[in-house]
């Protein structure tokens, strides 16, 4: 690089001596002429492949050149008398041009710095020679340039008076003039315009940066990008300079202590901003004016010129678009990383603020090799990976669960450990069981799933989707690059759950009763991973079908839910093209739609993945009128899988298959009246949510309960009950078996909350033998971990000699565990108001009671103990919390076994339950 500013401005030296004689025209051509050959020799070196900084360096070498001529022609054609009188000025370069980076179109931007050379607005007669004799050349030849005639006073003002000017001011370089002038402004400019203004500027630098990022996209793989101003443009990487100098006076990356930035971020950095630099250089020399979106238009021609010569003029953009993303995507982690490190983003302050005018703590003890703290997970140690490889999975199941940000120390750490991800991690049952567990909570997995595509997890744990990382999408009406737009899809899809407002509320319910909301996710997460493999005459949907069943088979998936994900990923189109382009009056048609998509399940989940797909693909691709067609078809299709008659036979079948792998698994122990009984005691809806393994698990577990009746009829009410931690998945699993009775699962959830166990999800099933089958998924309340192994023996004896009928006072014993406060808060934000909907339409015996309410420990109880006191049985429920928020559904009926129809009746029992929950927060 010095080089080429060596040989410029010995070229200076040579064709800007102009002769004695020369008129102005004559000045004017030379000029010209030299701008006209240096900049054809910036063009043939960067064509040649130099790199972006040298080149962009080279053009401001060369108006520094061209102006520091200007200027010794401008004095030297002062009286020798006025040379000596000469005041003290200088030319200052600002901004862009003050950094000595111009990309051939850039604004030239420098100011004229004087010492009170200014009378009453006006510039006194030195100054205003100097300042014609710059400029006036300068427009004669045709550049257009910025230019302020200011004193140090006057830069402390513009300076103190706007964010911009005073970035622009900070990065002044001395063109020309005095020296001792300059370094005042320098030092003046510091004292008084950046001592003290630290915090301000920094946080005034950051909403820019948010408003900015927004504005153009919000994502570094945007379809046409913005080189400048885009996520993980130019602008991101300066940024990142400018809060630095603010904060530790540093004015590269290479001033920075290593503790902030490592060698290898920074030449990441380094070579990602040379990259886009270069790509500016390209598309300003292309369209020759300036421009920083790169166009669909545009690429073909640019990729060329840089080198990419690929015939096919989309693997052409395909390759070098991939690059621009890669380096785009560079600078947007790694600065946002060294944002957290360097502590210029402010921490986000917890619900419990004013623990930081408590006195200090001592540090909360490792959680599996994790620390939990300010909101924040960071790694014990430095060997924690190394020592247990599970774990790096696991960071983003805690992070999940507690709602935590990752220290950007441990983000760091998990890229520096993908080598561990090798064949046996990718197999291991327990990273699997970690892995699915994250898909299963609903609204909280898109967060979780680009975390693990920032640290290079995701795409190195499912090499599927890895395959998709920076690929570009073809398609005009595609924002974003194929993983960006996946991972968008999943935001929407995450957006749905808390939704207020249309059109995300609408599609609430169908996310609500969905029974394993993880399928959908895997779905999703998986619904365009065939666009990397380029098979003629083959669509995407269904390439990306087969590659999925490959993470189906490493997931070990069961046969069923194989097969659905397999319906999902190759119908992801179909639903949005029958809805928008068939006759849904036409009968054919909606009974072929329904026909591949085979049940209820399967729809509501294609409804939702065409509608988070759709709005992932483009803000603008969605309307009202498509989303009522979507809607049309979803209740006709409805109305069919729930009426027709092969639809009905398909599920008998499929009953009749689960029957038979359940005799091929079952024991010898277990007759086959028992796997027949079963089968006949439950409802469809049982078999369409339970594997065969799970249903053989139940069935084991009421033989259990079978053989402790008859060999101890004494205990005919004790309960059989199996609880399994599974660390992996953050939680306990609780499975009971006894006979129903009025009460029980109110007892339940009463012994649950006792023993501090938070209640997660229960799904309660009651045979027509009376045999009760309850499931409930639990944390210890206190840490938000699997339940300890004297909490598990303490719940197992109170629930058997509850429902023994030994005397037991539960509700001090609930009440005393209501002492112990949470570790941490699980609703974030505001406090969240109960809801309440009675529904007599969806059961044709039962009253559907929904409850949506802050989860409380012992909310479950509160509930279940006020239905039994008003004398309401609950024949089934369905429980759930995500992100702190009780969504409860309870089937209920009347003692007489009928519905609640009475409107007074109804008023009652919400009246009770409101009162009931209220009094958890007293």
């Amino acid at each position: 690089m010095q080089d080429l500013i060596r040989k410029i401005e010995e070229d200076a030296k040579a064709r800007l001596k102009l002769s004695p004689n020369s008129t102005l025209a004559d000045n004017l051509a030379c000029y010209k002429g030299f701008l006209n050959v240096q900049t054809h020799r910036l063009k043939i070196l960067h064509r040649g492949g130099a790199g972006g900084v040298e080149i962009c360096r080279g053009r401001a070498a060369v108006l520094d050149a061209l102006l520091q001529h200007l200027w010794d022609t401008a004095r030297g054609d002062l009286s020798p008398e006025a040379q000596k009188e000469f005041p003290r000025l200088s030319l200052v370069a600002i901004g862009g041009y003050g950094r000595a980076e111009l990309n051939p179109f850039s604004d030239i931007d420098f100011m004229f710095l004087h010492d009170g050379q200014i009378a009453a607005g006006k510039p006194l007669p030195y100054l205003s020679k100097l300042i014609d004799g710059v400029l006036y050349p300068l427009w004669d030849i045709g550049l257009k340039v910025g230019h302020a005639v200011r004193s140090v006073d006057d830069c402390v003002k513009v300076a103190n008076a706007d964010m911009q000017s005073k970035t622009s001011l900070i990065e002044s370089r001395l063109i020309i003039g005095d020296d001792t002038l300059f370094k005042k402004f320098q030092k003046t400019l510091i004292a008084k315009c950046v001592d003290g203004y630290e915090e301000k500027y920094i946080e005034m630098r950051l909403e820019d940066q948010e408003t900015r990022r927004a504005k153009y996209g919000n994502s570094a793989t945007m379809q046409e990008p913005n080189i400048k101003n885009g996520c993980g443009g130019l602008r991101d990487y300066q940024n990142l300079l400018w809060m630095s100098f603010f904060k530790y006076r540093a004015k590269s990356l290479r001033e920075l202590d290593e503790q902030f930035v490592s060698d290898s971020e920074r030449r990441q950095l380094e070579a990602a901003y040379d990259f886009l630099l270069r790509t500016r250089t390209e598309l300003h020399y292309h369209i020759n004016r300036p421009m920083d979106v790169l166009g669909k238009n545009l690429q073909p021609a640019v990729a060329l010129e840089l080198g990419w010569r690929d015939r096919s003029p989309s693997l052409r953009i395909e390759k070098f678009m991939r690059e621009l993303y890669v380096h785009m995507r560079n600078i947007y982690l790694i600065t946002r990383t060294l944002e957290q490190r360097m502590a210029l983003v402010p921490k986000t302050r917890s619900r419990l603020s004013l623990r930081r005018w408590l006195p200090k703590r001592t540090p909360p003890p490792p959680v599996d090799g994790f620390i939990f703290e300010n909101g924040e997970i960071r790694a014990a140690s430095q060997h924690i990976f190394r020592e247990d490889p599970r774990r790096l999975m696991r960071a983003f199941l805690h992070a999940q669960q507690r709602r935590l940000q990752f220290h950007p120390d441990l983000a760091q750490m998990i890229r520096q450990s993908l080598s561990l991800v090798d064949r046996e991690f990718l197999n291991d049952e327990r990273v699997r069981e970690t892995f699915l567990t994250i898909l299963e909570r609903r609204g909280e997995v898109a967060a979780a799933l680009r975390g693990m595509h920032e640290a290079n997890l995701l795409g190195k744990y499912i090499p599927e989707f890895g395959k998709l990382t920076c690929l570009v999408q073809h398609e005009f009406y595609h924002q974003y690059a194929a993983d960006e737009h996946t991972l968008v899809c999943l935001e929407q899809l995450d957006k749905i759950w808390e939704a207020q407002q249309p059109p995300y509320k609408n599609y609430a319910p169908l996310f609500q009763r969905l029974a394993h909301p993880g399928l959908l996710y895997l779905a999703l997460l998986l619904h365009d991973v065939g666009k990397s493999e380029h098979k003629k005459g083959e669509g995407h949907a269904e390439v990306s079908a087969e590659m999925a069943m490959r993470a189906a088979k490493r997931l070990r998936l069961s046969e069923a839910d194989t097969h659905r994900l397999r319906v999902l990923i190759e119908s992801h189109l179909v639903m949005a093209t029958v809805s928008q382009r068939r006759d849904l009056d036409d009968d054919s048609v909606i009974r072929d739609f329904a026909h591949r998509i085979e049940n209820l399940e399967t729809l509501d989940s294609l409804t939702l993945l065409t509608f988070a797909d759709s709005e992932g693909t483009s803000d603008k691709l969605w309307n009202g009128f498509k989303d009522s067609l979507l809607w049309q078809l979803h209740s006709r299709a409805t109305a069919l899988l729930s009426a027709g008659t092969e639809f009905i036979r398909a599920e008998e079948q499929r009953i009749e298959t689960l029957l038979e792998e359940v005799r091929e698994q079952a024991p010898e122990e277990v007759t086959n009246d028992e796997i027949v009984g079963h089968f006949s005691n439950l409802p469809l809806r049982y078999f369409q949510i339970r594997t065969s393994r799970e249903i053989l698990d139940d069935i084991l577990l009421a033989h259990s309960f079978l053989k402790q009746l008859a060999e101890n009829r004494e205990h005919a009410l004790a309960p059989v009950i199996a609880i399994h931690d599974e660390p992996d998945r953050g939680y306990s699993s609780v499975r009971i078996c006894t006979w129903d009775r009025a009460g029980l699962f109110s007892k339940i959830a009463g012994c649950l909350s006792a023993t501090q166990m938070n209640i997660l999800s229960a799904q309660i099933l009651t045979r027509t033998d009376g045999i009760v089958l309850d499931t409930f998924l639990i944390q210890d309340a206190s840490t938000g971990n699997p339940v300890k192994s004297e909490q598990n023996a303490k719940f197992s004896s109170l629930l058997t000699k509850l429902l023994s009928g030994e005397p037991v006072d539960l509700p001090a014993l609930i009440a005393r565990s209501l002492t112990t406060k949470p570790a941490y808060q699980a609703y974030a934000g505001e406090r969240m108001s109960t809801r309440i909907h009675f529904d007599n339409q969806s059961s044709e015996t039962r009253t559907l009671i929904e409850i949506e309410t802050e989860d409380h420990l012992g909310l479950l109880y509160a509930i279940s103990q006020t239905f039994a006191k008003l004398g309401v049985d609950i024949a089934a429920a369905r429980i759930l919390t995500e992100r702190g928020a009780a969504i409860d559904s309870f089937y209920v009926r009347e003692q007489d076994g009928g519905k609640i129809e009475s409107p007074s009746r109804r008023v009652l029992v919400e009246k009770s339950l409101r009162e009931a929950i209220s009094r958890l927060d007293t």
